[in-house]
């Protein structure tokens, strides 16, 4: 399934067909992400939801600029998992952000060095 946000979301299910109100609901929850890739147009989320038993696995992979953000959750309810997942890869998110904030980087755009003046003796 795809979205009008900026990231390309896409759910798949594995022995589990995905309901629309899941994808709603999914659609709608993952607009938090939005706030930290809207100037990345290549930014993609896949979220498998694996029906094993009476257990549902969430598995969430945010693949953006070379990174990949990943969690998984598994219990009873689907809607119970992408509310264990989301936080956990907005924290990692806002973990990478910060590290590259304290070195002077911006996310996912190094800064390119200024070359340093070729300062020549002219003395003879």
């Amino acid at each position: 399934m795809k979205n009008e946000s900026v990231l390309n979301i896409e759910i798949f299910g594995k022995n589990y067909t995905v309901s629309d109100g899941l994808t709603n609901v999914t659609l709608k929850k993952c607009s938090k992400l939005d706030n930290y890739f809207k100037d990345d147009e290549n930014a993609k989320v896949n979220i498998t939801v694996t029906l094993e038993g009476d257990t549902y696995e969430t598995d969430l992979v945010v693949s953006t600029r070379g990174l990949v953000y990943r969690a998984s959750a598994a219990s009873d309810s689907p809607y119970t998992n992408l509310d264990l997942v989301i936080p956990k890869v907005l924290g990692q998110v806002r973990k990478q952000k910060s590290i590259w904030g304290r070195r002077g980087i911006a996310v996912g755009k190094r800064k390119a060095k200024k070359p340093e003046p070729i300062i020549e003796d002219t003395r003879e």
